[in-house]
């Protein structure tokens, strides 16, 4: 099988996975800096990666600029090829002609594996640095979405923005009313993310949603949540409680490098 590496360029992690044709063999994850050299990087990959495995390429997405050359550079030592870099004139899969204004290129990734996965309508949660939630309709085309404050994001800015309130790093959430500050503040982060959430999905279903300031009477009954990111398991119970037994939730902390692999093989 032809061995390829997917890479994504988030505001808190790099991720790097390897792929083994169908099957991603490992993925790592470093801390993104955004003064990393591309010596560095290379030092970092290599630190994880197998140098007897020769890939054929790599491919790349990313949200943060300024070190997205040298993550590119770095992708192109180890593999002796230059790597394909998401942007606009990509191949994906998606559809976004109906949605006015630019939209990021890792949430069109993120589309692409979702609707391939699991079908259309789809609802893709990403709960990383920020939560963005992106919907296609039944034929797959984005429509609209939203961009919050990530689980963790909020409760650094309840800290730096507050003079009483503590730095706490998001965890696992057991009530939905917190009985102290600290857990007030888990409880809203986290439950209240997870709620957010189901409450979209059931009025998407229902068909009671407003997109460009009209209201859309379309209904998605076969609506799909996927949700991914690195704070998603967190937040998963509160979705589930929140949405019910009837829709089908799935969880893909990798949805975005198989995302990144589907667009490969589409531009090659």
């Amino acid at each position: 099988m032809n061995r390829i590496l997917t890479a994504d360029i988030g505001n808190s992690n790099i991720v790097v996975g390897s792929w083994n044709g169908e099957e991603l063999e490992y993925t790592k994850r470093i801390v993104t800096r955004r003064d990393y050299t591309c010596e560095e990087l290379v030092s970092e990959f290599s630190a994880f990666l197998d140098s007897s495995v020769t890939y054929e390429g790599s491919v790349l997405a990313s949200v943060v600029p300024e070190i997205t050359d040298q993550t590119a550079d770095a992708l192109e030592m180890i593999t002796e090829k230059r790597p394909l870099i998401m942007g606009p004139f990509l191949r994906t899969g998606v559809d976004t002609s109906g949605y006015k204004g630019s939209i990021g290129m890792d949430r069109i990734v993120d589309m692409a594996a979702a609707v391939s996965s699991y079908g259309a309508p789809v609802m893709v949660c990403d709960l990383g640095t920020c939560t963005t939630i992106t919907v296609a309709d039944r034929y797959g085309a984005i429509i609209g979405g939203m961009i919050c404050a990530g689980v963790q994001l909020t409760l650094d800015a309840q800290a730096v923005r507050t003079s009483q309130l503590p730095q706490l790093h998001a965890c696992e959430v057991a009530s939905l009313l917190g009985s102290n500050t600290d857990s007030n503040m888990l409880s809203g982060a986290v439950a209240g993310t997870g709620l957010m959430i189901s409450e979209l999905a059931k009025r998407l279903i229902a068909g009671n949603t407003v997109v460009d300031d009209k209201t859309s009477q379309t209904s998605m009954p076969n609506l799909k949540v996927v949700l991914t990111g690195g704070l998603g398991k967190l937040v998963l119970p509160w979705i589930e409680s929140g949405i019910g037994s009837d829709i089908k939730i799935y969880y893909e902390p990798d949805l975005l490098l198989r995302g990144l692999r589907q667009i490969y093989y589409l531009n090659n």
